[in-house]
């Protein structure tokens, strides 16, 4: 799994954009990072402090839910519950969970939420320190005997996880926040708001048209550490977008670059040249996972999974001055678009 940063850069919130009229622009801290709403449209039903209240509503009750940093989330008292009890959540926690082992099995386990135990060897996650040295194999072998996709359940009716072994923890940083930004856009929904952009720390939804059926214009970075530069702006209507990279969270130990993109699959750093993988999907919680899957899977596995599953995706490889680029083919129709 990684450790991302945004690397999608939205273009019509950073500059002035051509809208319908006065638009409705929230801000606000969330997961670690935040949030930008915008609103295009005019309504009675919608205001600045409607809007801010349920966006607000709607991070805090993610964050009691979800929150790998807080030690009275749903997430964490399961995380420090004994193995084979069934601990009580939230239905929308446990449609998540379940959903994240789908795709982790769909993915062929590039995708895995099981990882924490792996992550906090390598000195990832909440309360780790940063690592000073590469962990032993035996040390990654024990962790990966408490991380797998079969060792946990989960139950609907009533809502509730259960995990098969101790030391069991699940992480939920490759597909919360774009859960997150579908619970927000579901609430826009629902306020009766047709034109709008969310997006939280790189993850992004886009309904309806920016302004006079122009899509929503984002920017997706070069690939290179230290710097913001625009690499192409792809134009998005009613869908999720993630880009998922490495280039701007590594670390060196004994002169040799760790990649923060651990592969489930092996519990070391990914070895592959992929820098950065784009993904656009019907939600922001597929683009997020699969964004993360595609990353690990590197970029042969990676395009021929997302042309198996007509997944839209664009990758990125290489170094500075030397990227090639690749794309999926139901990617192409954006890339075609900016012609």
């Amino acid at each position: 799994m990684s450790i991302r940063w945004s690397v999608l850069i939205v273009l019509c919130l950073l500059a002035a954009c051509d809208e319908r009229s006065a638009p409705i622009k929230i801000t606000g801290p969330a997961q670690g990072t935040q949030y930008h709403v915008t609103v295009t449209q005019s309504s009675d039903a919608l205001g600045e402090k409607r809007v801010r209240g349920a966006m607000r509503s709607v991070v805090d009750t993610v964050d009691r839910q979800m929150s790998g940093w807080r030690d009275d989330s749903e997430l964490s008292q399961f995380n420090v519950a004994p193995a084979g009890q069934w601990i009580e959540v939230s239905p929308a926690l446990a449609r998540l969970v379940r959903k994240a082992l789908e795709i982790g099995h769909d993915t062929g386990g590039a995708f895995d939420i099981t990882m924490q135990p792996v992550l906090a060897v390598w000195g990832f996650g909440p309360g780790v320190a940063r690592p000073t040295r590469v962990p032993k194999r035996e040390e990654i072998t024990e962790a990966r005997e408490k991380s797998g996709l079969g060792l946990v359940e989960v139950r609907t009716d009533p809502p509730a996880l259960r995990k098969k072994k101790s030391g069991v923890e699940l992480d939920l940083a490759g597909i919360a926040q774009g859960y997150t930004v579908d619970r927000m856009a579901q609430r826009l929904d629902d306020m009766g708001a047709d034109h709008y952009l969310v997006e939280l720390g790189g993850e992004l939804y886009a309904r309806g048209s920016k302004a006079e059926d122009e899509p929503w214009r984002i920017g997706v970075e070069k690939p290179a550490a230290g710097t913001r530069v625009v690499d192409r702006v792809i134009g998005i209507i009613d869908v999720g977008m993630t880009t998922s990279g490495d280039y701007r969270d590594f670390f060196e130990i004994d002169g040799r670059r760790y990649s923060h993109t651990i592969d489930p699959r092996t519990g070391r750093p990914v070895a592959h040249d992929l820098r950065a993988v784009t993904v656009i999907a019907d939600d922001a919680m597929r683009a997020d996972a699969l964004a993360t899957a595609l990353l690990v899977m590197g970029p042969d596995q990676g395009m021929e999974y997302a042309n198996a599953h007509e997944l839209a995706a664009l990758f990125v490889q290489g170094e500075a001055g030397a990227y090639t680029r690749s794309s999926s083919k139901a990617f192409q129709p954006y890339l075609e678009a900016q012609k």
